[in-house]
This record gives structure tokens, sequence and C-alpha cells, in this order.
């Protein structure tokens, strides 16, 4: 999309799993950065690390979009992860202890990629499960009740 069709800017709108006692379900996350337990950028950096964040325009403007609109919403470091169901379920609680907001799989690599392009990028996340309270949504939820994550991104994208 960025190389072949000239896209500048790169919105993510997604589910999310929480990390935080205080991140409840239904809330909406801005992710700032976006950690991860992929060694994708650890073999692209030689071993060292690299950390991905979103642009501060779309980060910026998501934030006075979500005022404007009288949308609540929380914004933090994310954690990306390449393991949807991990074999040891309290390993989140390192990430929670270090203030991670929640979970999700994709925001680490496209805040890396659009480093790389030099284009903008942001996650708009909306929390389905609560890994600490075991709070969940269930599909019908979701899908009813995650509108204003959109609401944001698409006018963001305007």
């Amino acid at each position: 999309m960025i190389t072949e069709y000239g896209v500048k800017n790169l919105i993510r709108v997604g589910s999310a799993g929480s990390y935080q006692k205080d991140v409840h379900i239904r809330d909406i996350i801005i992710a700032m950065a976006a950690s991860t337990n992929s060694g994708l950028n650890t073999i692209r950096f030689n071993g060292a690390d690299f950390a991905p964040t979103a642009s501060f325009e779309l980060f910026q403007k998501a934030i006075e979009i979500a005022k404007q609109k009288n949308i609540p919403v929380k914004a933090g470091g994310i954690l990306s992860s390449d393991e949807f169901y991990a074999d040891d379920f309290d390993s989140y609680q390192k990430w929670a202890d270090y203030g991670v907001l929640c979970v999700e799989m994709e925001t680490s690599g496209l805040y890396t990629i659009a480093a790389k392009h030099h284009v903008n990028a942001l996650s708009i996340l909306t929390i389905s499960d609560n890994l600490v309270t075991k709070e969940r949504t269930t599909a019908d939820e979701r899908e009813q009740t995650f509108k204003e994550m959109i609401e944001i991104a698409l006018e963001l994208a305007l």
C-alpha cells in the first residue's frame, strides 16, 4: 500500500486484551508505542532494540477528535504479541508491571513499517477482554459496541 499506492497514513482499528485492572472492556486505547515479543526487529537491527511508536501527528489528532466527540480514551504503551494464547497465562504480569496497557498482534509491525517508509501510523483499539478481572465481551457485543474507535478512525482519515 505504501510503495505501490502512495499511502501516507496507516490507521489500525481492532480489539485488544487488557493487562491492567483499571483498563476495562470497551475502553478505547490509543497506542503510543508498541513493545513486542517478536524477534523480527531484533533480527532487523542486528540484536539491538527498535522502539516503534505512533505518528505524533495522527496521535495528537486522534486525541483531539476523541475530546470533541466526548469519547474517553486511554493512551500508552501496548504489547504486540506473536502468541495468541500464551502457555504461561500469568506471563502478562511482567508487561503489566511496566505499565503496558494491553495486548494485540499487529501494531509493532505496523509502526515499524511506517517508520521505515517515513509514513504515519496509529492503532486505535477497543478492549474486548481483561486478563486481570477475567471480564469478556461476547461476539455480539464486539460487533455492536466497538463503534467509537471506528468513529475516531474515520474522522482521522478525512
